[in-house]
Protein backbone atom coordinates (compact mmCIF):
# COMPACT_ATOMS: atom_id res chain seq x y z
CA UNK A 1 0.00 0.00 0.00
CA UNK A 2 2.93 2.38 1.16
CA UNK A 3 4.73 1.70 -2.13
CA UNK A 4 2.19 2.86 -4.36
CA UNK A 5 1.07 5.62 -2.70
CA UNK A 6 4.34 7.08 -2.69
CA UNK A 7 4.41 6.24 -6.34
CA UNK A 8 0.94 8.37 -6.66
CA UNK A 9 1.90 10.86 -4.74
CA UNK A 10 1.94 13.65 -7.28
CA UNK A 11 -1.89 13.23 -8.10
CA UNK A 12 -4.48 15.09 -5.91
CA UNK A 13 -5.94 12.27 -3.83
CA UNK A 14 -5.49 9.76 -6.12
CA UNK A 15 -4.32 6.36 -5.07
CA UNK A 16 -4.61 2.39 -4.50
CA UNK A 17 -4.85 2.44 -1.18
CA UNK A 18 -8.66 1.86 -1.17
CA UNK A 19 -8.45 -1.19 -3.22
CA UNK A 20 -5.59 -2.41 -1.59
CA UNK A 21 -7.52 -2.03 2.01
CA UNK A 22 -10.86 -3.73 0.71
CA UNK A 23 -8.99 -6.64 -1.21
CA UNK A 24 -7.34 -7.13 1.93
CA UNK A 25 -10.87 -7.08 3.95
CA UNK A 26 -12.18 -9.26 1.69
CA UNK A 27 -9.12 -11.90 1.70
CA UNK A 28 -8.39 -12.21 5.68
CA UNK A 29 -11.41 -9.99 7.51
CA UNK A 30 -10.47 -8.66 10.50
CA UNK A 31 -6.80 -9.42 10.35
CA UNK A 32 -6.63 -6.51 7.97
CA UNK A 33 -6.98 -3.98 10.68
CA UNK A 34 -2.76 -5.48 11.50
CA UNK A 35 -1.71 -4.37 8.00
CA UNK A 36 -3.50 -1.06 7.93
CA UNK A 37 -1.63 -0.74 11.63
CA UNK A 38 1.56 -1.21 10.06
CA UNK A 39 0.55 0.56 7.09
CA UNK A 40 -0.02 3.81 8.86
CA UNK A 41 2.74 3.48 11.12
CA UNK A 42 4.77 3.65 7.60
CA UNK A 43 3.04 6.51 6.73
CA UNK A 44 4.36 8.43 9.73
CA UNK A 45 7.82 7.57 9.17
CA UNK A 46 7.69 8.21 5.53
CA UNK A 47 5.53 11.58 5.84
CA UNK A 48 5.97 12.94 9.26
CA UNK A 49 3.41 12.71 12.45
CA UNK A 50 1.13 15.35 12.12
CA UNK A 51 -2.81 15.50 12.80
CA UNK A 52 -3.36 13.98 9.21
CA UNK A 53 -1.83 10.92 10.83
CA UNK A 54 -3.92 11.08 13.88
CA UNK A 55 -6.87 11.16 11.71
CA UNK A 56 -5.96 7.85 9.73
CA UNK A 57 -6.48 6.40 12.78
CA UNK A 58 -9.88 5.94 11.99
CA UNK A 59 -10.52 6.98 8.80
CA UNK A 60 -8.56 3.58 7.20
CA UNK A 61 -10.65 1.57 9.79
CA UNK A 62 -13.71 3.71 8.30
CA UNK A 63 -13.39 1.65 5.04
CA UNK A 64 -12.35 -1.63 6.42
CA UNK A 65 -14.36 -1.93 8.34
CA UNK A 66 -17.55 -2.10 6.34
CA UNK A 67 -15.28 -4.10 3.48
CA UNK A 68 -15.28 -7.02 6.12
CA UNK A 69 -18.76 -6.59 7.08
CA UNK A 70 -19.33 -6.70 3.37
CA UNK A 71 -16.65 -9.03 2.70
CA UNK A 72 -18.46 -12.13 0.19
CA UNK A 73 -19.61 -9.49 -2.16
CA UNK A 74 -17.74 -10.38 -5.42
CA UNK A 75 -19.44 -6.91 -7.42
CA UNK A 76 -16.50 -4.49 -8.68
CA UNK A 77 -19.10 -1.92 -9.02
CA UNK A 78 -20.32 -2.71 -4.89
CA UNK A 79 -16.26 -2.10 -4.47
CA UNK A 80 -16.26 0.84 -6.92
CA UNK A 81 -18.85 2.86 -4.73
CA UNK A 82 -18.03 1.68 -1.29
CA UNK A 83 -14.08 2.94 -2.44
CA UNK A 84 -16.35 6.60 -3.77
CA UNK A 85 -18.58 7.05 -0.82
CA UNK A 86 -15.51 6.34 1.48
CA UNK A 87 -13.06 9.15 -0.90
CA UNK A 88 -16.33 11.38 -0.56
CA UNK A 89 -16.39 11.12 3.05
CA UNK A 90 -12.63 11.10 3.31
CA UNK A 91 -12.43 14.99 3.93
CA UNK A 92 -15.39 15.32 6.26
CA UNK A 93 -14.16 12.68 8.76
CA UNK A 94 -10.91 14.13 8.42
CA UNK A 95 -12.05 17.95 9.42
CA UNK A 96 -13.88 16.80 12.66
CA UNK A 97 -10.66 16.47 15.10
CA UNK A 98 -10.26 20.08 13.75
CA UNK A 99 -13.02 20.97 16.09
CA UNK A 100 -10.72 20.90 19.35
CA UNK A 101 -8.32 23.72 17.69
CA UNK A 102 -10.73 26.13 16.50
CA UNK A 103 -14.38 24.86 17.00
CA UNK A 104 -17.04 23.86 14.44
CA UNK A 105 -16.51 26.94 12.07
CA UNK A 106 -13.09 25.61 11.57
CA UNK A 107 -14.47 21.78 10.68
CA UNK A 108 -16.67 23.27 8.39
CA UNK A 109 -14.12 25.93 6.75
CA UNK A 110 -11.32 23.15 6.35
CA UNK A 111 -14.12 20.77 5.31
CA UNK A 112 -15.61 23.46 2.72
CA UNK A 113 -12.11 23.80 1.68
CA UNK A 114 -11.38 20.42 0.58
CA UNK A 115 -14.05 19.75 -1.18
CA UNK A 116 -12.64 19.61 -4.28
CA UNK A 117 -10.19 17.31 -3.32
CA UNK A 118 -13.09 15.16 -2.00
CA UNK A 119 -14.72 15.04 -5.42
CA UNK A 120 -11.30 13.92 -7.04
CA UNK A 121 -10.78 11.61 -4.28
CA UNK A 122 -14.10 10.10 -5.23
CA UNK A 123 -13.84 9.93 -9.02
CA UNK A 124 -10.10 8.45 -8.08
CA UNK A 125 -11.41 5.73 -5.91
CA UNK A 126 -14.20 4.58 -7.74
CA UNK A 127 -12.79 4.30 -11.19
CA UNK A 128 -9.50 2.83 -9.67
CA UNK A 129 -11.54 0.57 -7.59
CA UNK A 130 -14.15 -0.83 -10.96
CA UNK A 131 -11.25 -0.96 -13.07
CA UNK A 132 -8.66 -2.76 -10.78
CA UNK A 133 -10.81 -4.91 -8.76
CA UNK A 134 -11.35 -8.24 -10.77
CA UNK A 135 -7.44 -8.15 -11.82
CA UNK A 136 -6.46 -7.75 -8.49
CA UNK A 137 -8.99 -9.98 -6.82
CA UNK A 138 -7.55 -13.01 -9.33
CA UNK A 139 -4.08 -11.88 -7.77
CA UNK A 140 -4.51 -11.92 -4.77
CA UNK A 141 -6.24 -15.53 -5.12
CA UNK A 142 -3.54 -16.79 -7.23
CA UNK A 143 -0.94 -15.88 -4.65
CA UNK A 144 -2.44 -16.95 -1.46
CA UNK A 145 -3.39 -20.10 -3.82
CA UNK A 146 0.40 -20.86 -4.51
CA UNK A 147 1.68 -19.86 -0.49
CA UNK A 148 -0.99 -22.12 0.97
CA UNK A 149 -0.80 -25.40 -1.03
Amino acid sequence: MLALQVAASGLPNIHFTAPIIILTAVFFGWNCLYAIVVFIMLEGLVWGFGLWWACYWYLWPALAIPAIILRQNRSALVWALTAALHGLLFGALYALPHYFIGGWEMVLAKWISGIPFDIAHCAGNFIITLVLFKPLYNAFEKALKNIFQ
